[in-house]
């Protein structure tokens, strides 16, 4: 729930020193197991726990109408549904406050989750000393810290400089950081027309499992290349870029225990971009930011985002304010994405569009459903069309969706909390076993499957390029984008906002045709149909003296030949 309507608590200052001394004494502690509290009746914490903790509640929803007022609340909700009621997570005492003045009631299921989580990770490292390495591609049985992530994707890029290359997105964090990953690929520095998957976690700090699934996938790529033949002709046929942490100060902030249930970045201002990572772990500040999964501008300002910043699901001043959301957005713009995955979790479910449950199914939801079933098969989870869950708006695998027609998705991977054991939240999800016994496979499988959906030419488009030895190709396509009907501070709403998308790609040609793996230019629209766009495909030799330029339209599984050979020479058309 917000604070105090649609304004926030004053941010603290001169807390850099203080917040860094807690965490150190946090990291350094040994961690006191304390057990949940039982739901109960009266709605009440238990003894012992502090007013503000952070608490799961179970508040009755027997109507949609229900859920569509608690989501209208601004209510910190659980991505599960269960039969007849949700699960809210309740920021402090006032949060539970306004729940009853909303006229909900509830049950406590945790009272302090901040305690739970202690108990959780304890209970791991105690285990992890006793156990062999795990069944994971990477043998780990605790969940990883901020710095464990870079030394491994860095351990990995040293061990094979040939088919891993890191990446740094252009814009850094609000706190100075730099948000990484890698790509993966056979020949990896090759300058050529593969198709893209995209694999990001972690667009909410606590969600921690989502940076292990992807962590530990791109592990067993690169222990699988040459090993296992699956992997081995999907890195061959196309190309992987993983980012396991998108909001990395969130996360920062989460793992190290300076507020463990942080959902959202370090936004504590529209347009502030002065912040110091104590004002973002203060306490008065705990529940300011932006969601960044409600920050893309597709759809965005619609219903199931808030206008208020002291919301858990606040939607920013604008569609991409956020840095961390700007990488995204660029890295889908420059690449040919023909499937994308943002991992969440715990509702076990894989999400596809439409996110709202006035727009009509996509124009792809045959096959769509195909895909997503595949998904679910291969998780156990289940295969809907996102809005079945609940109205969101702004979301990174609908933006890209519709943006550039690749398969975007949303797994949420199951777990019963944000911070459950390791082995039930990331070993039984990644392979599939334990408490996931209902899987075929595990999420491991699911991600295979989705990465031969966007190494599969049937499912995008390809141009099939005549240009000379050496020569710069291109496409590109510029138009216009609109947000949701944007909602109004105390009520209300607005005219949708346009917005430009830019999608540019480039190759080097290798001399004669060059195959190029593109995402349709026949875009899919809001409405349920689609809307006929046109590639501008174009060529420059490598000084620049001589070029070439044709408009293609290309719908999802044709292909196009494209005959840019006057490139070679002559005179500039």
């Amino acid at each position: 729930m917000g604070r105090k309507g649609t304004s926030r608590r004053p941010r603290r200052r001169g807390a850099t020193t203080v917040a860094a001394g807690v965490a150190a004494v946090l990291l350094a502690t040994t961690l006191v197991h304390t057990a949940s509290a039982q739901p109960t009746s009266t709605g009440e914490v238990v003894a012992g726990s502090s007013a503000d903790a952070v608490s799961l509640l179970r508040v009755p929803t027997p109507t949609e109408a229900h859920v569509d007022r608690l989501v209208a609340a601004g209510a910190d909700i659980a991505p599960v549904l269960g039969d007849g009621y949700a699960e809210v997570y309740a920021h402090g005492a006032d949060d539970r406050e306004r729940l009853r003045a909303a006229g909900f009631d509830y049950d406590v299921v945790i009272s302090d989750l901040a305690a739970h989580t202690r108990a959780v990770l304890a209970e791991d490292a105690a285990e992890a000393r006793t156990l062999a390495a795990s069944p994971l591609p990477s043998g780990r049985n605790t969940y990883r810290t901020y710095a464990d992530y870079g030394t491994d994707m860095a351990d990995l890029a040293s061990a094979r400089p040939d088919l891993v290359e890191p990446i740094t997105l252009p814009h850094r964090s609000l706190l100075g950081k730099e948000v990484r990953g890698l790509e993966i690929a056979h020949d990896v520095d090759a300058d050529d027309g593969r198709p893209v998957f995209l694999l990001v976690g972690t667009h909410h700090a606590r969600e921690w499992p989502t940076a292990e699934v992807v962590m530990e996938f791109a592990t067993d790529l690169v222990h699988g290349d040459g090993r296992d033949e699956r992997i081995t002709g999907l890195l061959e046929r196309a190309r992987i870029i993983v980012v396991p942490i998108v909001n990395v100060d969130g996360f920062d902030i989460s793992r190290g225990y300076l507020h463990e249930y942080k959902r959202k970045n370090c936004r504590l201002g529209d347009g502030d971009d002065d912040v110091t990572p104590g004002e973002c772990a203060d306490a008065d500040n705990a529940d300011i930011g932006v969601d960044l999964n409600r920050n893309y501008g597709g759809n965005w300002g619609g219903k199931g985002a808030s206008v208020n910043p002291g919301s858990g699901t606040y939607r920013g001043a604008a569609p991409f304010s956020e840095p961390e959301v700007r990488n995204v957005r660029e890295l889908v713009s420059s690449r040919q994405v023909t499937s994308l995955q943002s991992v969440h979790n715990y509702g076990g479910l894989v999400l596809r569009p439409p996110q709202q449950s006035d727009t009509p199914l996509t124009a792809d939801e045959e096959l769509y459903a195909e895909i997503g079933d595949a998904l679910a098969d291969a998780t156990g989870y289940r295969s809907i069309p996102s809005y079945q869950l609940y109205d969101t708006s702004g979301s990174t695998g609908e933006w890209s969706y519709f943006t550039t027609g690749g398969f975007g998705f949303e797994f949420e991977l199951e777990g019963g909390n944000f911070h459950v054991g390791y082995q039930k939240a990331v070993v039984d999800q990644y392979l599939g076993v334990g408490t996931q016994d209902h899987a075929n496979g595990g999420v491991r499988e699911a991600l295979l499957r989705q990465f031969e959906v966007a190494a599969n030419r049937d499912y995008h488009a390809v141009l099939e390029v005549s240009a000379p030895r050496g020569a710069r190709l291109s496409v590109e396509k510029v138009f216009t984008q609109h947000t949701a009907p944007v909602q109004q501070p105390g009520g209300g709403v607005g005219e949708p906002i346009p917005f430009t998308s830019e999608l540019t790609s480039q190759l080097t040609a290798p001399g004669g045709v060059v195959e190029w793996s593109v995402n349709p230019s026949v875009r899919p629209d809001r409405d349920g149909g689609t809307i006929t766009e046109s590639w501008t495909v174009r060529c420059e030799r490598a000084r620049g003296n001589a070029w070439q330029e044709t408009r293609v339209t290309v719908s999802r599984g044709e292909r196009v030949a494209v005959d840019l050979s006057r490139c070679a020479g002559g005179a500039r058309p």
